[in-house]
């Protein structure tokens, strides 16, 4: 179960409080638009002690869990996503994990896109032919391209690979196909 933790609550409140669209999004109930919001604010959250360590990284990965050193791309989205559950009372139908690629297969089929997805949409990429993905949340989509708010990434592509154990949060620029061994396979509706 997803369970935002108190100390990020309030470290997205202060950082969206002066945000004119985010406080928008709550009057108007728009749980997408504050779903990326949430996201955008956070991008320039790093690793510190340690790869998938510190005080930020162990809130975003206890969203889903315990802290336990473990990759955080999709704890990232979830804390996303109960940040705005929590601030709109509303519920997404996407399940709390931690796996990329249970994510994908356990959210309902209705909720899944495959092309043209809109802002906010949740992007699934699979790693070669094996259990491990990533992930991120879409901001903008272009016919090739996408912007997208990651979490445990680097700041784009390096090698021509997604980076999907990197040190931060970053606001990213990637290929609707995927990179190197990382294929897109699609796109989850947040809400």
């Amino acid at each position: 179960m997803r369970k935002i933790e108190s100390e990020m609550i309030a470290f997205l409140d202060n950082k969206l409080k002066d945000h004119g669209a985010a406080q928008i999004a709550i009057e108007n109930k728009d749980p997408r638009k504050l779903f990326i919001y949430a996201a955008q604010v956070c991008a320039g959250i790093r690793e510190v002690g340690g790869k998938n360590q510190g005080r930020m990284v162990r809130l975003i990965q206890e969203t889903v869990g315990r802290a336990e050193g473990e990759p955080w791309c999709m704890s990232f989205v979830q804390t996303c996503l109960a940040y705005a559950e929590t601030k709109l009372e509303v519920v997404s139908p996407i399940p709390s994990t931690e796996h990329c690629m249970t994510a994908w297969h356990e959210t309902p089929k209705m909720m899944r896109v495959r092309t043209i997805p809109l802002p906010g949409a949740i992007v699934i990429w699979k790693r070669g032919s094996g259990p491990a993905g990533h992930t991120g949340i879409l901001t903008e989509y272009r016919r090739t391209t996408f912007e997208a708010v990651e979490g445990n990434t680097e700041s784009g592509i390096a090698g021509g690979k997604v980076e999907r154990d990197g040190g931060g949060i970053y606001i990213t620029s990637r290929s609707t196909k995927g990179n190197g061994n990382m294929t897109v396979v699609g796109y989850l509706k947040p809400f």
